[in-house]
């Protein structure tokens, strides 16, 4: 049964979204697989602007979902290329993956051409330039026309043909000039070549209101790139950041082999693309300059908010926070393995974890004492670069791990031009040494009252 125009609505009455205007509740009734519904705002929109790129691919996919092939295979094969050439790129990939299933040869070839655009050394990249906002309607709607609110499946089907084509020849004749496109994070950085190879393995998913696309603690299998939407990240049921069109999620917790840190849930109506371990180790065999470009970009990231997170760092203005952590090398470390031995690493150094999780210990009468776990952001080797002396404590790697190092000798010719550093870390290691004093004593006592008992 087809739903009316205006029982569009959301599923989940868990989630606060609310439709507003025709695009958002067409968008809404896509999502939810009322292809029709949907057909009826895209069409809608075309009829009140032609020149509606979004409306023009939406309405030819749902075309495509309605099996209505011919038609939507007219409009698919330029609608990836009209999208490309608004700065729509995310939206362009999305629109490739339709036609694929359609005419796999024909999405190739324009995957390439997309990937010519788009890729480093494109001379029409602007890297100044930032991506537009999402595409927004000229127009908008509250009811839809009538001829289009009582049309039939099989009259609808006809009308989104025609507003199609319509949509496809004004295109046609507007087309050419050679304006600059904006500069995609991670996505320019590629190869045309690289580009093209993991355009062809990014898989489209569309999800309604509510709908959680990584759940908090689970293993982490891909990464997404958000086209359209709004996503929510939340932990521990605790709201902590909306993600828009251009934002990546996931890929930390894929690189890194660890559970998610937290839950990515569908703030109304999204379109992501994903990208899965599978994809990208194939994806690392055979292009290996994506897997290069994914790690250095997730690094980048990972650097940026930790400066911008880590005590160490919060005390520096940016520019300082950047010289200082220039000083730093990094080293990756897999499950299980030892980073510091207590007893060991005479030249010591400051460690910081960028990403993963790391364990404290300690060796007291033959047991072994756990001091603390540490995350990103966190500091160990103070002590011992402080009191200049062999490592007090083992750092083991719980999950695959990146720590920054800033060695002994560096530290001591470097920490002159960052005095608020050397306070923090001074400071951190008499805390430190003062807590494992304290944890020694309790420990000593509950052996005690385990004898007595």
């Amino acid at each position: 049964m087809t739903t009316a125009w205006h029982e569009v609505s959301m599923s989940d009455s868990s989630c606060d979204y609310s439709p507003n205007g025709l695009t958002e509740r067409a968008d809404l009734a896509f999502s939810e697989a009322q292809l029709e519904t949907a057909l009826r705002g895209y069409i809608a929109l075309l009829e009140g602007n032609s020149g509606d790129v979004y409306a023009w691919y939406r309405a030819a996919s749902c075309l495509a979902r309605l099996r209505e092939r011919d038609a939507a295979k007219r409009s698919l094969s330029q609608v990836p290329l009209a999208l490309a050439e608004q700065g729509q790129l995310l939206l362009a990939l999305v629109a490739l993956k339709d036609l694929q299933a359609l005419d796999a040869k024909a999405a190739r070839a324009l995957m390439d051409d997309v990937a010519a655009l788009y890729g480093a050394g494109s001379k029409r990249v602007d890297h100044a330039r930032k991506a537009p906002p999402p595409i927004r309607p000229v127009r908008t709607f509250d009811e839809l026309p009538s001829n289009l609110s009582t049309a039939d499946p099989r009259v609808l089907k006809v009308m989104g043909g025609d507003a199609c084509d319509k949509a496809l020849e004004r295109w046609e004749q507007s087309r050419g000039g050679s304006a600059t496109l904006p500069h995609s994070p991670l996505l320019s950085d590629l190869d045309p070549r690289d580009l093209g190879a993991l355009l062809s393995l990014l898989s489209v998913q569309t999800s309604s209101p509510g709908k959680t696309v990584i759940e908090q603690g689970s293993a982490g299998t891909s990464f997404y790139i958000v086209v359209r939407g709004v996503a929510e990240v939340a932990k521990d049921g605790v709201h902590l950041a909306y993600l828009r069109s251009g934002a990546f999620f996931g890929e930390m917790a894929l690189l890194t082999s660890s559970p998610r840190a937290a839950s990515v849930v569908a703030h109304g109506p999204l379109t992501v693309l994903e990208l899965s371990r599978e994809a990208l180790g194939e994806l690392a065999g055979s292009s290996p300059g994506v897997a290069t470009v994914l790690a250095d970009y997730t690094r980048d990231r990972l650097l940026r908010n930790l400066l911008a997170t880590s005590e160490l760092f919060k005390p520096l203005d940016p520019p300082r926070r950047e010289a200082l952590v220039d000083l730093f090398t990094s080293q990756v470390f897999p499950p299980g393995e030892i980073v510091l031995q207590e007893g060991e690493d005479p030249e010591g150094g400051l460690y910081v974890v960028l990403s993963g999780e790391v364990r404290v210990s300690k060796r007291e009468d033959g047991d072994e004492l756990t001091l603390a776990h540490l995350g990103p952001g966190q500091v160990f080797g103070e002590i011992s670069l402080i009191k200049s002396r062999p490592a007090t404590a083992t750092i083991t790697a719980l999950t695959k791990t990146v720590v920054l190092c800033l060695p002994r000798d560096a530290f001591n010719e470097h920490v002159g031009s960052f005095p608020e550093v050397l306070a923090h870390v001074f400071h951190l290691a008499q805390e430190r040494e003062q807590s494992n004093r304290q944890l020694k004593e309790r420990e000593v006592l509950a052996v005690d009252d385990d004898v007595l008992i």
